[in-house]
């Protein structure tokens, strides 16, 4: 508990008259005052923990009655009470009476929820208490003045962590009982403690952590797991406290009856690692380059190493002997995997000629530049530009323009966001455009502007041989010959409508 030490000095003023030698004594006076062992600047309520106790003094001066009023749950202590002291049972006085006259007072409460501490005095004066709050007493039909304040206290239960587990969408019962999973399957454990008010959570299973009220754990190694679940109060002002909980249900991983195959794209990293994702974790393996065929342009790469990723063991990573470029196509084939195995024991299953994503970093922004969020601005006064759900070629939003017959020029502009680019270097833009076959205007101009607008270049598109009503990709290279910031913008006039997406800068790689 915390100590205030409250000083408090009365100027007594004596007034002497020459050669006089009488002491005129001062007049009494009134004051309302008091103080808490839970001081701090903001005293609109106090957090404590259920069976802790908070002291409470009266520090008026000269009121005609003064007395404490405690809630229901709470009892009077008598001391002393030390910091070892962890339980105050036995510090209980005056059990079942909620009032008392004592100026001093230490009020254990062993129920949660909040409550209410009051002080009553009773002046002959009218009295003020300044604090955060300035408090005025009540002048009473009896001519005196009552001072009354209520101590709000917020009291925390102590944690008591509970949860659900589900397989499939089903709860499974708590009990000695084993849970079956396959491998590449997943548990869902749902924290459903309410008492104590916890904030917050830490499961840990397998290996794994989560801190989400619902986590969705999925089981990826063999073996015999059990599952904790640590619910927590923490945070500034409030009382800290926690409650471990060992679900008592053994989790077997058993093999999976799933086919083991690949699990979405192949990548390449900026390294030049290609990555191959499985949707199960491989045993460690040593060599096993023959298994795979890596064919770079239409020809065989040879493949310095495969490896498992340091950090997920579902990903392979493949390193080529030669470097390899952004405008290369990659594609890799498994033609017998009977020679590794995932943690579960599966092969994995043969696949021709699947494509890799090459690294590509977009220089611009890509929320602004792909439109998912604001940013792109109308700089002529034609039709009009807007952020569009309609047609969507990545993401959830595309910048729909809007053309008549007769009106100005429709522009849209990326000017807000630009890019510093460097001199002597060249960069590949790429756009994608969705055309409504009620476009009928012969050809729109992309406009790239560098140097902050100082330098610039249009490049006409033609539109009648373009189809419609599907996504079409666009891509021109530009040498910039003095360096700068760099922005996108695209424009149309007349009988138009279309949709942009997926506005791209990226520093032009060309195999040598």
């Amino acid at each position: 508990m915390k100590n205030k030490i409250l000083i408090v000095a009365i100027l007594v003023s004596g007034i002497f008259m020459a050669c006089q030698e009488d002491f005129i004594a001062p007049t009494s006076f009134s004051d309302a005052g008091w103080y808490t062992s839970e001081f701090r600047d903001d005293q609109s309520s106090y957090q404590v923990g259920i069976n802790k106790y908070i002291s409470f003094s009266d520090l008026s001066q000269n009121a005609v009655s003064h007395k404490w009023m405690i809630p229901e749950g709470s009892y009077f202590l008598e001391g002393p009470i030390t910091r070892k002291d962890s339980t105050y049972e036995q510090f209980i006085i005056k059990e079942g009476e909620l009032e008392t006259e004592d100026k001093t007072i230490h009020v254990l409460f062993k129920k949660s929820g909040v409550h209410n501490v009051t002080i009553r005095n009773i002046f002959k004066d009218s009295v003020t208490y300044r604090g955060l709050d300035t408090l005025h007493a009540v002048k009473q039909d009896d001519g005196m003045w009552l001072m009354e304040h209520n101590f709000v206290v917020d009291v925390f239960d102590t944690i008591q962590a509970k949860a659900v587990i589900k397989q499939a969408g089903v709860e499974v019962p708590q009990s000695e009982d084993t849970i079956y999973v396959e491998a590449g399957d997943e548990l869902q454990f749902i924290d459903m403690t309410t008492v104590g008010r916890p904030n917050a959570r830490t499961w840990r299973v397998a290996g794994e952590t989560s801190s989400d009220s619902v986590a969705n754990i999925l089981f990826k190694k063999l073996g015999v797991f059990f599952v904790t679940l640590s619910s927590n109060r923490e945070g500034e002002n409030i009382p800290n406290d926690g409650d471990f909980l060992r679900i008592p249900n053994p989790i077997k991983v058993i093999p999976s009856s799933k086919p083991f195959v690949l699990s979405g794209d192949i990548v390449e990293l900026e390294s030049e690692i290609i990555q191959v994702p499985f949707n199960g974790e491989f045993s460690p393996f040593v060599g096993k380059n023959d298994f795979f065929t890596i064919m770079v342009n239409g020809v065989e790469f040879d493949i310095e190493s495969i490896n498992l990723n340091s950090s997920d063991a579902t990903i392979l990573e493949i390193k080529l002997v030669e470097p390899i470029y952004r405008p290369d196509v990659i594609t890799v084939s498994l033609a017998d995997g009977s020679g590794i195995q995932s943690t579960d024991t599966r092969s994995p299953q043969p696949f021709t000629d699947e494509p890799v994503m090459m690294h590509d970093v977009n220089l611009w922004n890509d929320a602004v530049y792909g439109f998912e969020s604001d940013g792109w601005i109308e700089t002529d006064g034609g039709g009009s530009i807007a952020r569009s759900t309609e047609q969507v070629a990545s993401g959830s939003f595309s910048l729909k323009y809007t053309n008549a017959a007769g009106e100005n020029w429709t522009r849209g502009s990326g000017e807000n966001f630009k890019v510093e680019l460097e001199a002597g270097k060249t960069y590949t833009i790429t756009w994608k455009m969705w055309i409504d076959p009620s476009t009928n205007v012969g050809s729109f101009g992309p406009w790239f502007y560098w140097n902050d607008g100082a330098s610039g270049q249009q490049f006409w598109q033609n539109m009648n041989d373009k189809p419609r009503s599907e996504w079409i990709n666009f891509t021109r290279d530009h040498e910039v010959t003095d360096a700068g910031p760099a922005y996108f913008t695209l424009r149309t006039k007349g009988d138009a409508l279309f949709y942009l997406d997926d506005v791209r800068i990226v520093e032009t790689e060309i195999r040598p």
